[in-house]
């Protein structure tokens, strides 16, 4: 039996992954959750899982944890900031989570634990004469969201040459599906959803023909539940289809699906958005047996979850 520890598991990605997880029994998987979150989403698992309320900025915390519990892997999905962040949102990230995390960094590092981290695919390329990117790419973040996650990256590898910290750096595309928040204010085929549940008009940033690569989420819970089944480690690693899609091309498939138009308000673009962003993901095909389900198919499958009046 392997021990995995989620911090940050009750969210729309963590919840996916604690699910696939749940599902293999040679693992025992646990949870830490501050006191004040939701986890409404861990609900139909929580015979399955040990629920830890605990915050990452609690080291001793978490350090107890690790040691009690024999932790073998953490996986950190721990984020405040959304791609439109603000400086002083920044600086709270860094109070808050970022030193926090290069805590957890040296304690893993300390006690042989895999450290796996949830970078992001759309953020930390930032805008280039290339579409499609691949891990080796230089970071040229816009956002601070991307230099949060920048920053992180660069200590795991400095932790990983200081202490021979055992990491795997995930940096997934735009994840979608069941379970993902329709009111939030990330992730536009949910949002879209809402909206229209709303009958309220989605706000698009720019001329809707900003390109994006997006996940069906239990493909990229899927994708990490094999790489960390098969102990891949010191990689950075796109997590993506490898397909790319305009803001209006989501709408036109959602208004297909969902059989009531998407309105639609475009407003002028944000300095914060990319243009293209397309990821290469070869290295993970090479690594794990992949092969995600298309975008029709994946928006078709959310529609069906929703309930339209």
């Amino acid at each position: 039996m392997k021990n995995i520890l989620f911090i940050g598991g009750a969210g729309f990605i963590g919840a996916a992954l604690v699910k696939r997880f749940c599902e293999d029994t040679d693992y025992h998987v646990y949870v830490m959750e501050p006191e004040r979150a939701n986890i409404d989403r861990l609900k139909d698992y929580k015979n399955k899982i040990m629920l830890i309320q605990g915050d990452i900025s609690d080291s001793a915390t978490v350090l107890k944890v690790l040691l009690k519990e024999q932790i073998e892997i953490v996986v950190h999905l721990v984020s405040t900031l959304i791609p439109g962040s603000t400086l002083p949102h920044f600086q709270h990230e860094m109070d808050d989570i970022l030193m926090p995390t290069i805590r957890v960094m040296e304690l893993c590092s300390e006690n042989n634990i895999k450290f796996v981290y949830f970078s992001s695919g759309g953020t930390v390329y930032g805008n280039s004469e290339s579409v499609i990117h691949r891990e080796s790419d230089s970071q040229e973040p816009i956002s601070y969201y991307g230099l949060s996650k920048c920053i992180v990256e660069e200590m795991i590898k400095f932790e990983s040459r200081k202490s021979n910290l055992n990491y795997l750096i995930l940096r997934p595309s735009n994840p979608y599906g069941p379970g993902q928040n329709i009111y939030g204010r990330q992730g536009v085929i949910a949002v879209s959803i809402g909206k229209v549940l709303k009958d309220d008009p989605l706000t698009v940033w720019g001329d809707g023909n900003s390109i994006r690569d997006y996940i069906y989420i239990d493909d990229l819970a899927d994708a990490v539940y094999k790489l960390i089944g098969a102990d891949v480690a010191g990689e950075t690693i796109n997590v993506g289809s490898g397909i790319g899609y305009s803001v209006n091309d989501i709408i036109s498939i959602l208004d297909r699906y969902i059989q009531k138009k998407v309105k639609v308000e475009y407003v002028e673009s944000r300095g914060v958005d990319v243009d293209a962003m397309i990821l290469d993901c070869t290295k993970l095909k090479r690594l794990i047996d992949f092969n995600p389900i298309g975008i029709e198919e994946g928006i078709k499958k959310f529609v069906s979850t929703i309930k339209f009046d």
